[in-house]
């Protein structure tokens, strides 16, 4: 059998020819993996279509055929898909809407949870702008392509676009990491944004303030007086939210002022509602003086502190979830040292729910004369933590609520009547007809006093003391203050003066007898 062999110089042009093939299947291989590589791969995931979109616009790396590849499915000219891509871009950079291709999904046949369909919607904040599976590459959508030129119009101006194309050359050179016009735009527009709050503060000073002095009522002067401030501050905020975006700044920075401007603005609205709070609890204090009852004086103090909590918790969840903290998981984190924040809480909790059993209980309200252990005087607030009391020395006594609501109040300012005890000392040898006509006299004076309670009184020579006939006066006040029950006992001791001058009757004092053994005489000194 005859054999065939190859030329040597055959067989290594033969090698040669195959290492180069498999050199270039690897190469093609590694340039389909690549999401660059052709149109097909560069849009065959949300990821591989947003980093098509993103990288080929990114300065130095621009490539104008590529970043449109999305908007393929728009049957307009190359031209105008160029142009799509370029406002998108502008837009997102606009609104600092960074594109991170890492958190996008990657998989080629990705569904969106909640309708179960092939599309992706990279921001929440712009629900018109997503990509949708065509054919087994992700294009951006026919409602996107309709939507771009209207979100284009809304982030930028067309007078920012005349603006920018009047520009000397000049001002678009870079310094500092933004353009010469931008820093220049930057000062005139806070600039311009503080004068246009102190023109709004000005005109509310000057006429809005003017037209509400003009009214009887009082509630809208103190509503324009405590909204005043925060006003200004909200129009300021508000001004440069819906402005920032004309300045054409880099997308990082853009999305920090986005963040920190919605934050600001959010803060004074909760301020806002804040000072509202005090103009309510305002309104509701002149109602409730009005009335007779206190409870409903105790009442409004609770009212504006848990008025003024709830705002400053509910607000503070709010901005924090606003502004991307996960609040749920925030909450469910403080539940595991809930235990130990307990204990150290308790007497707070205490205290709190003291105050609740006091505004369930009404045991006193705001200007009763209370005895409460040692404190005694007149209350002045109840709040959550503890009761204030006036004491009648001047000085203010703060009782836990948690000790209020346990302790034993003897409320004086509940008294319907205000008793008087008092013994009248009448020297010895004053004549039992005087005594008797005293006694008659001061029960007379009861009778004829209308603040004095008539039902119910005592009096009668009732003790022979050391140095004095006794005379008890046992009687009541109807009266609904101490300094009306001082006064009105002023004018009944006086009139009880004025009987005894009247009949004669002299009043003891204390005396001791020395009595001398030697001469059998005694000597009355004075005590």
């Amino acid at each position: 059998m005859k054999k065939w062999f190859l030329p040597n110089c055959s067989k290594k042009y033969i090698l040669l020819l195959s290492l180069c093939c498999l050199m270039a299947v690897k190469l093609i291989a590694q340039a389909s993996d690549t999401p660059d590589s052709s149109a097909v791969n560069g849009l065959i995931s949300p990821q591989r279509a947003m980093y098509t979109f993103i990288h080929y616009q990114i300065e130095g790396q621009e490539n104008q055929e590529q970043a449109a590849l999305p908007f393929n499915r728009f049957k307009g000219s190359s031209k105008e898909k160029l142009e799509l891509a370029r406002q998108l871009k502008a837009v997102l950079d606009a609104k600092g809407l960074l594109v991170v291709p890492e958190d996008m999904p990657s998989e080629p046949n990705y569904e969106d949870q909640v309708s179960g369909i092939s599309r992706f919607m990279p921001f929440p904040s712009l629900p018109d702008v997503y990509l949708q599976r065509y054919d087994g590459s992700w294009y951006f959508s026919q409602l996107t392509i309709k939507r771009i030129p209207e979100l284009y119009a809304d982030s930028i101006s067309r007078l920012t676009l005349i603006a920018l194309e009047r520009l000397p050359d000049w001002a678009m050179e870079k310094w500092l990491g933004l353009l010469i016009w931008q820093h220049i735009a930057l000062f005139l527009w806070i600039l311009g944004s503080l004068i246009l709050m102190k023109i709004f503060q000005y005109f509310v000073e000057n006429y809005v303030k003017r037209l509400t002095s003009k009214t009887k009522t009082e509630w809208d002067d103190n509503l324009l007086h405590e909204i005043e401030s925060p006003l200004g501050y909200l129009f300021f905020a508000l001004f440069l939210r819906l402005t920032y975006t004309q300045l054409l700044l880099p997308v990082k920075v853009n999305a920090w002022m986005s963040g920190s401007l919605s934050m600001l603005r959010d803060v004074i609205i909760f301020w806002l509602i804040y000072k509202l709070v005090n103009v309510f609890c305002d309104y509701l204090t002149q109602l409730t003086a009005k009335t007779k009852n206190t409870f409903d004086d105790q009442l409004v103090p609770l009212v504006r502190k848990s008025l003024k909590v709830f705002t400053f918790i509910v607000g503070l969840i709010f901005i924090l979830q606003n502004n991307g903290v996960n609040v749920t998981a925030f909450i469910t984190g403080l539940g595991i040292g809930g235990l130990a924040f307990a204990l150290a809480a308790k007497d707070t909790l205490a205290n709190l729910f003291g105050s609740v059993t006091i505004f369930l209980d009404r045991p006193f309200g705001i200007g009763d004369w209370i005895k409460a252990g040692d404190a005694e005087g007149v209350v002045e607030e109840v709040g959550f933590r503890c009761t204030r009391i006036r004491t009648f020395y001047n000085s203010q006594v703060s009782v836990p609520n948690s000790v209020m609501a346990n302790a034993e109040i003897d409320n004086m300012g509940r008294r319907q009547y205000r008793r008087i005890f008092s013994t009248l000392n009448v020297t010895y040898g004053t004549p039992t007809e005087k005594i008797q006509a005293f006694v008659d006299g001061i029960k007379e004076l009861i009778k004829a006093n209308p603040k004095m309670r008539q039902d119910y009184y005592e009096v009668h020579f009732n003790n022979f003391g050391p140095h004095s006939l006794d005379v008890m006066v046992y009687a009541f006040f109807e009266v609904p203050s101490w300094s009306e029950e001082l006064s009105q006992k002023h004018q009944f001791f006086m009139d009880i003066v004025k009987l005894a001058e009247k009949l004669g009757v002299d009043f003891a004092f204390p005396t001791q007898t020395i009595h001398l053994a030697k001469d059998q005489t005694s000597i009355p000194l004075a005590e």
